[in-house]
């Protein structure tokens, strides 16, 4: 089985207020591990659906989730989607990853 890459999504600091904004788009496939990485200059809320608080991604933090390896699975046609925590300024979240 070969790990397909996904395409990179991204959202500028400008682009992130207190309410969620979507990440690009939804994942079309569902992905098996993902990639989040935070240029931002500040902390911002993460959700998987727009509504439900999942996690911080602190300033310059990076975080990949391996949902094969621990048998899991996530729905496709979701998306990830961020929110203020901090008022970034500069900077960018980058969400990208794999699936089979």
């Amino acid at each position: 089985m070969n790990a397909i890459p996904i395409a990179q999504k991204s959202i500028a600091a400008a682009s992130i207020s207190g309410t969620y904004a979507i990440v690009g788009s939804i994942f079309s496939t569902p992905p098996t591990i993902i990639i989040i990485v935070s240029t931002l200059d500040q902390t911002v809320q993460f959700s998987w659906d727009g509504v439900i608080d999942a996690f911080p991604i602190v300033t310059g933090g990076m975080l990949i989730i391996d949902f094969r390896t621990n048998g899991m699975a996530i729905p496709g046609n979701f998306g990830p989607y961020v929110k203020e925590i901090g008022n970034p300024t500069t900077g960018s979240l980058y969400v990208g990853g794999f699936t089979v």
